[in-house]
């Protein structure tokens, strides 16, 4: 059985948090503005889309290919299934959330649960990342999520705070939402530590959720906001940064 490095566990739980902690840096922009311009919001949607979509591919997936392809391929589906579920679950509910009622709590609250929700498998994309052969693979996973966890918080901050939600409370549920991260990255760590078969289907887990979360909804969404030109060109900006990042570190 492989000796567990309790320092390197302590820099996973770290890196999650602070993967955790930057959710709540979305709702700076609403301290200078009230509303942020769409365009911009579809702008720094599709950057992050491509962010992650370039860790998905470029550094978690290639990984876990390294270990065994059938249980990466796998891990990919069940990834992809599990966002498609949870979104498809909370649709359609009636709910009332904070002072808001009606339409607009239906789509504050599925924003903040879907993005609860779909912060587990990023919690355990950060994990199993560092089980990786090198280190850096959970450091550039880490840097990918935390970068998409900011225009996250701009979006709870957007449906909630132009309806009445303090900005304290949403800078507060901004980082909620994204709490599972650090809670899900330990177990997966150590699970990956340990029972090795896990890796692959663990790392193909978190890129195929982030895969279906980037075509399913983060570029949709970006397309509604603004033009499919600024969309493409933030989106190849965010793998380019991607992959300037993987070779740097």
């Amino acid at each position: 059985m492989a000796t567990l490095d309790y320092n390197q566990l302590f820099l996973v739980f770290i890196y999650a948090l602070i993967s955790d902690i930057s959710t709540g840096l979305g709702v700076l922009p609403f301290l200078f503005y009230k509303n942020i311009n769409e365009k911009t919001f579809g702008i720094l949607s599709a950057l992050s889309g491509g962010m992650m979509l370039g860790a998905s591919f470029i550094v978690i997936a290639d990984e876990a290919l390294k270990y065994n392809i059938i249980l990466t391929v796998l891990g990919l589906f069940l990834g992809a299934y599990f966002v498609y579920y949870s979104s498809k679950y909370f649709d359609e509910k009636e709910l009332k959330f904070e002072n808001l009622d009606g339409k607009h709590a239906k789509i504050a609250f599925l924003t903040f649960i879907v993005l609860f929700f779909h912060s587990f498998p990023e919690g355990v994309a950060i994990g199993m990342a560092f089980n990786g052969s090198e280190f850096k693979i959970g450091i550039i996973m880490t840097i990918a999520i935390a970068l998409h966890n900011i225009p996250e918080g701009l979006v709870i901050a957007l449906q909630m705070y132009p309806r009445g939600v303090s900005l304290f409370k949403c800078f507060w549920y901004a980082i909620l939402s994204s709490l599972p991260q650090p809670i899900a990255a330990i177990p997966a760590y150590l699970i990956g530590h340990y029972i090795k078969f896990t890796i692959p289907l663990g790392l193909g887990f978190a890129a195929g959720a982030m895969i279906y979360l980037t075509l399913a909804e983060i570029l949709p969404e970006s397309l509604e906001k603004t033009d499919k030109n600024s969309v493409s060109w933030a989106f190849l900006t965010g793998i380019f940064i991607m992959i300037l990042i993987t070779k740097s570190i």
